[in-house]
């Protein structure tokens, strides 16, 4: 017999499972085997729960990785293209400064 049920016997019925009048016999083994098997589904259950938690955790882990590539990607992009912009503005005032030079010649 399922432990609960023993407890729960002595206490609401007042007799020990080993004393079990025989007309309870089946209403109880029925009743410790739903037990057993509601036991059984949350073992099922847990385990179900801790592998779905470390698949979860493992793609958090990838996905925090891939941010912080497209992080260092972005920071690298953004130093590429003000580096060009710089590069472009600093072509413009040489061209100008050009014009001015052959302007003055």
């Amino acid at each position: 017999m399922h432990n609960i049920l023993k407890r729960q016997a002595k206490k609401h019925l007042g007799f020990s499972i080993d004393a079990i009048p025989k007309e309870w016999e089946h209403f109880l083994a029925a009743v410790s085997t739903t037990y057993d098997d509601c036991d059984m589904d949350r073992r099922l259950i847990e385990h179900s729960l801790e592998l779905s938690t470390k698949e979860l955790n493992e793609t958090n882990r990838n996905l925090k990785e891939q941010i912080r590539r497209a992080e260092e990607r972005t920071h690298d992009l953004e130093r590429f293209n003000k580096a060009a912009v710089d590069r472009e503005l600093k072509m413009i005032e040489l061209k100008k400064r050009i014009k001015e030079l052959e302007g003055k010649a």
